[in-house]
C-alpha cells in the first residue's frame, strides 16, 4: 500500500514554490535597479571629477595664447601636402587633450587614398540633453586661405580652453575637419562627421563654422548635416586675419555662448 502525503505538506511546498516564483525574480529587479544606480552614481562621481579638472585648465583667451596657437598651426599649413593635415589633426588632438584642456578628443582616422587623415573634435557634455550639439567647426585644407584657417583653428583652441569645464545643459563641441579629402566608402570628411553623430543619435541643434567659409562650404556643411530636414541653424563668422580681430570674434563667441539659453 502506498503511503499518503499529508495534505499540510502539499499545502506548504506550494506556498514555497509560489513564493519563490515571486521573489526570486523580484529580487532580480531589485538588484538590476541597485546596480544601475551604482553604476550612474559612479558615473556622475566620475564626470564631476572631469569638470573639475577642465575647471582648473581653464585659461582666459589673452592675445599671447591666441598668436601661439596661430603661429603653430601656420607653420603647420605650410608643410608639404603629406604631412600638413595629419599635423593640424595632431596638433589639434594634442591641444584639446586631458592634459593640456581637460577634454577627451576624439580622432577619426581614415585612409584618402594613400594619405591617413583625420577628423577630431572634443566636447563639453551636456548635463541634461547630450544628445543635443552645439558644433564650433573650422574646415581647413585650403592653402590659397592658409591665413584665415590659422586664425579660425587658433581662435577655435583659445575658445575651447577658455570655455573648459563651462558645463551647459546642451553638448558644446569643437571640430577640425579637412576638406578635399574622402574615405574609402566615398564620403568626404565632413560627410563622415554627419554621419558619425547621426549613428550616434545625436541632434545638431546650431553650427557655427569659423573662418569665413565660403559658400560652397556652407552648402556642403548644410547637405551633410541635412539642415533642410533637421532644422539645425548654420552660422558663420567672418574670416580674420590679424590677434585683435580674431580675439575679439572668439570673445563676442564665447559671450553668446554664454547668454544663449539653455
Amino acid at each position: 500500500m502506498s503511503a499518503t502525503v499529508p495534505t499540510s505538506s502539499i499545502t506548504t511546498s506550494g506556498r514555497v514554490v509560489r513564493a519563490a516564483l515571486i521573489i526570486f525574480p523580484f529580487g532580480t529587479i531589485i538588484l538590476g535597479i541597485a546596480s544601475f544606480g551604482f553604476w550612474w552614481v559612479k558615473r556622475v562621481q566620475v564626470e564631476e571629477r572631469s569638470y573639475s579638472y577642465a575647471t582648473a585648465l581653464r585659461r582666459d583667451m589673452t592675445p599671447t595664447a591666441l598668436e601661439r596657437y596661430v603661429s603653430i598651426f601656420k607653420d603647420v599649413l605650410q608643410l608639404p601636402e603629406v604631412e600638413r593635415l595629419p599635423s593640424v589633426a595632431s596638433f589639434a588632438e594634442s591641444s584639446m587633450s586631458s592634459d593640456n584642456m581637460g577634454y577627451e578628443p576624439r580622432r577619426d582616422r581614415f585612409f584618402s587614398g594613400s594619405q591617413e587623415v583625420s577628423n577630431v573634435d572634443a566636447e563639453m557634455a551636456g548635463a541634461q540633453r547630450l544628445r543635443e550639439v552645439r558644433l564650433i567647426l573650422v574646415v581647413y585644407g585650403d592653402q590659397a586661405r592658409a591665413q584665415a584657417e590659422s586664425h579660425a583653428l587658433g581662435g577655435m583652441m583659445s575658445l575651447a580652453n577658455a570655455m573648459a569645464g563651462k558645463r551647459a545643459e546642451d553638448t558644446l563641441r569643437f571640430a577640425a575637419v579637412p576638406m578635399g579629402v574622402k574615405d574609402p566608402s566615398g564620403r568626404s570628411a565632413l560627410e563622415r562627421f554627419a554621419f558619425g553623430m547621426a549613428n550616434r543619435g545625436e541632434r545638431l541643434m546650431k553650427v557655427t563654422l569659423l573662418g569665413g567659409a565660403g559658400e560652397q562650404v556652407l552648402s556642403d556643411v548644410s547637405l551633410a548635416f541635412r539642415t533642410a530636414q533637421t532644422g539645425a541653424v548654420v552660422e558663420s563668422i567672418p574670416e580674420t586675419l590679424d590677434t585683435t580681430a580674431t580675439l575679439a570674434a572668439m570673445t563676442a563667441l564665447k559671450k553668446n555662448f554664454e547668454l544663449a539659453p539653455q
